[in-house]
């Protein structure tokens, strides 16, 4: 799904599952959905075997573990001008998620 022959998926870390790599046009809706996720099992292979160590710091990351992840979602729709951001806007920035959790 959205790839071409001229367009084939990345073998990149951290872009060899993106789904779409076709021309954008007015009217495709994308989910925008960064995260960080932490899977300890896999982080600490990963560790073992010293891969990816330009992605990621390993002891700074120690600290992280039990927090699982987080992910902030949006739906975005591409228009002749732009894009518009589908449903209500939630809070992105610390002070937005500060404001909203006290």
């Amino acid at each position: 799904m959205g790839y071409s022959p001229e367009v084939k998926r990345s073998e990149q870390f951290g872009t060899a599952f993106l789904r779409f790599a076709l021309p954008y046009k007015a009217g495709h809706v994308f989910t925008i959905e960064p995260g960080c996720y932490f899977i300890p099992e896999l982080i600490e292979k990963w560790k073992s075997e010293g891969k990816y160590r330009e992605f990621i710091n390993y002891d700074k990351l120690s600290k992280f573990m039990t927090i699982g992840g987080v992910r902030i979602e949006d739906n975005v729709m591409i228009t002749e001008k732009g894009h518009k951001v589908l449903g209500k806007l939630i809070p992105k920035t610390v002070k937005e998620i500060e404001a909203v959790c006290s």
